[in-house]
Order: structure tokens, then C-alpha cells, then sequence
């Protein structure tokens, strides 16, 4: 979907008439701020809007916003499950997580989890779904540059955000089982239908492969072998992370890479982050909370954090077990020994994905296929993730200290 000033502005108005209704606006009007570029999005592309009305009042209110718009390719839409993911993500922002958040304002939560942007609501039709939040750009959030680990600030903020989210799913699950299940019989499984149609092993295989050649002069046999030999177990670890788990389980994020967090920062050249923002919740479903926590730490870190990963688990279970607390739930909820048990049974998955990331991330914007276009062509939009890239370098050097750790620690 090319949005663009000349064509655009009168859909995107009446879009906005129908999420902006409760503010009772007249005179609506909408000036298209730009979108994101040609092969950006994935199922979906981002297009920054100002509104401005005026109300019975004759006062006028603006609004700077964010709309995230799916494609409309049916080729796309019907190969993988564009309506779904959208579907989902309405889900998460409409019901969940105001749910979340004010169970934990019921609880007395002094610092809960609600590090999401503001939700005006959304537009459905058969062929489109828009979802619209507050622009954060315009309050100081940034996004972090992607081809970089995030800083140890950083990660720490996210692991604490992590485990009160979790922390809230768990406490909402034990005490309100009725209205959770609620939650998760609406919310169809993305990761189990692209299992049963998508060439997963292919899209998996090609990362681990193309990494092993890169490191073959850098790393010693024995560890490259192991590495290689992890394709193996691409099947076993993506339907193990598609499925209920058989210990702890959450409503996961699902998607937690560095582009799905905008960081508000101190003012200064140290970037020390104050708050983030969980962006993209598409492929969230009912899972062990150490998917989130997998992806994220083998997708993010650096190679000096990588060394300290013991403590920032240790960290994630502090934080869990004090959210817990103050939400009156035991803090045996989730014993150190089982946690770190599951870890060591599930983070298989966050390997598999900082696999495929560490390639994203090194991809310029040039190189960017978009994905519409493949599925129109009638090619397989797998193409799309397993095409050669310029900047090698980067790539090794975000995947090597994955590789080494990953194989020291026997969890491959």
C-alpha cells in the first residue's frame, strides 16, 4: 500500500472520523507527515498523520499520530496471515493490556508495567486494518541505530519491563482465570499457521549456513560443527516455541528485537534511557516467558554483556518476584530453580532468532526486498530473508560471540 500525500489524505481522514468519534470532532482535517520507505514494513507500513478539529466548544484539538497500516496485497495478505497479525495486535492494545494495567493499579503497584504507547483505536475493513497510537517521536522517544547491541542500560530497562509484564500475566492468570482465558481463546496462533504453510526450515537453515561460512577462519572447528549441526533442530525448537509450554506460561510479546523498543533518554550526550516503549505485538500468543526473554537477550547483546548474562537473569527473576509480591501473589510463584531450568530448556528459540536477526540487522535499506512485491510476483517471500548482504562484517561481528557463547554453554 504506497500511501502518499496527493492520494491519501481524504481515506485517511475517514479512517480518523470512525477512530475519533468519542471526541466528538467537527471539521476534521489531516496532513500526511510522511511513511515509512519502499520495503520497510513487513506485513504492515508506518504513516505519521496531524489531525486537527474542533469541538462543540469551538476549541481545537490536534493530534499527532501514528498509523499503522496493513497491505493490502491479497497475494501477501493471504500467504502470511496478514488479517491475524493485525487481529492480534487489537487484541493486545484494545483489551489486554488496559486489563494489565489496571489490575496492576487495583493491586497498588507502585511501578507497573505500562510501557506502551497510547491506543486511539482502530479501523477494519475487509481488505485493511489501522491501528492508530500517540506519535512518540514527538514526546523525545527515539529508536536505537539497529546495526548496534543496545547498551547495558538499556537492556537492563527492558529485562525489568519483561519480567513485571510477565510477572502481571502470571498474577492475572492465577486469579482471574476466566477473563484470561478469555484473552487467549481470541487470539489466533500466527507462529502454529506459518508452521503448518511456511518453508520455516529454509528460512532458519539459510542464516546458520551462510553464518558458518562467514566465521570459518574465526572460530575453531569443533564449535563451527556444533553450530552447523543446530539447523538440525530448527523444527523441535519453533514448534516447542509455537505451543503452550509445559511449565510457566505467559502472554508473550513475541517480537523483541531492537526496533520494536522507542527509548526516551536524559538529556546528554550518554544516551542513559529514563523509559521505553514495547512496540509490535503481532505475533504474541500463550507461551513460556522465556520466548520474550530468549529473543530478546540474544538478539540485543553486546559480547561484554553476553559474558554477564548470568546476572541479568538473575535480575529478571528479582524483578518478577518483587512484581509478584506487590501484586499479593506468593514469591514462590516462580522458584530461581525452575526458572533458570526453563531457561535452559526454552532459550533454544532466542538463539534460532538472533540467528535470523543478526542478518537483518546488517541489512541496508538498499538491499530490502518488499515483501508484497515477491508475493505478488508469485515467488516465495522467504526469498526476502535469505538474499546476500553488503555488510558482512557487521554481520560476523554480531553473530560470532552469539556462536561462541551458545556452544561454550552447551545450549545447543
Amino acid at each position: 500500500m504506497a500511501l502518499t500525500k496527493n492520494d491519501c489524505e481524504n481515506e485517511i481522514r475517514s479512517w480518523l472520523e470512525d477512530v475519533l468519534k468519542d471526541e466528538n470532532l467537527k471539521n476534521l482535517s489531516v496532513k500526511l507527515q510522511g511513511n515509512t520507505e519502499k520495503g520497510e514494513g513487513y506485513m504492515g507500513e508506518i504513516v505519521f498523520v496531524l489531525a486537527e478539529g474542533t469541538t462543540d466548544d469551538h476549541l481545537t484539538k490536534k493530534y499527532d499520530l501514528v498509523l499503522k497500516c496493513s497491505k493490502r496485497s491479497q497475494a501477501l495478505r493471504e500467504t502470511v496471515g496478514v488479517k491475524d497479525a493485525f487481529m492480534i495486535e487489537i487484541l493486545i492494545y484494545q483489551k489486554v493490556l488496559p486489563y494489565f494495567i489496571q489490575y496492576q493499579k487495583e493491586k497498588g503497584v507502585k511501578d507497573p508495567f505500562n510501557s506502551v504507547p497510547k491506543f486511539y483505536g482502530c479501523y477494519i475493513q475487509d481488505d485493511l486494518e489501522v491501528i492508530v497510537f500517540e506519535n512518540l517521536k514527538t514526546m523525545g522517544y527515539e529508536l536505537w541505530p539497529k546495526k548496534q547491541p543496545l547498551s547495558r542500560r538499556h537492556i537492563d530497562l527492558i529485562v525489568t519491563e519483561y519480567a513485571k509484564y510477565h510477572a502481571t500475566s502470571v498474577a492475572v492468570q492465577s486469579e482471574r482465570p476466566t477473563e484470561f482465558q478469555k484473552f487467549i481463546g481470541a487470539m489466533p496462533n500466527g507462529m502454529k499457521k506459518f508452521l503448518e504453510t511456511g518453508d520455516f526450515q529454509t528460512l532458519f537453515e539459510a542464516p546458520i549456513i551462510q553464518s558458518y561460512e562467514l566465521l570459518k577462519n574465526d572460530l575453531d572447528d569443533n564449535v563451527l560443527s556444533r553450530w552447523n549441526g543446530f539447523k538440525n533442530q530448527i523444527g523441535t525448537v519453533l514448534r516447542t516455541a509455537a505451543n503452550e509450554s509445559t511449565g510457566l506460561n505467559v502472554i508473550v510479546h513475541g517480537d523483541a528485537w531492537s526496533n520494536n523498543f522507542m527509548f526516551l533518554h536524559e538529556k546528554g550526550e550518554e544516551k542513559i534511557p529514563l523509559k521505553v516503549a514495547v512496540l509490535d505485538w503481532q505475533v504474541t500468543r500463550y507461551a513460556s516467558p522465556i520466548v520474550d526473554l530468549s529473543y530478546f537477550l540474544f538478539a540485543c547483546l553486546s559480547k561484554e554483556d553476553l559474558d554477564d548474562l548470568d546476572d541479568i537473569l538473575l535480575m529478571y527473576h528479582t524483578t518478577f518476584v518483587n512484581h509478584s509480591v506487590q501484586l499479593e501473589k506468593p514469591d514462590t510463584l516462580y522458584p530461581l530453580d525452575q526458572f533458570l531450568a526453563e531457561w535452559n530448556q526454552h532459550c533454544k528459540y532466542g538463539i534460532l532468532m538472533a540467528s535470523l536477526l543478526m542478518k537483518i540487522v546488517s541489512t541496508e535499506k538498499d538491499e530490502v526486498m518488499d515483501i508484497a512485491e515477491v508475493a505478488e510476483s508469485g515467488e516465495d517471500v522467504i526469498n526476502t530473508f535469505i538474499i546476500e548482504i553488503r555488510d558482512k562484517e557487521n554481520y560476523k561481528r554480531r553473530i560470532r560471540p552469539i556462536v561462541e557463547y551458545v556452544v561454550k554453554h552447551n545450549l545447543i
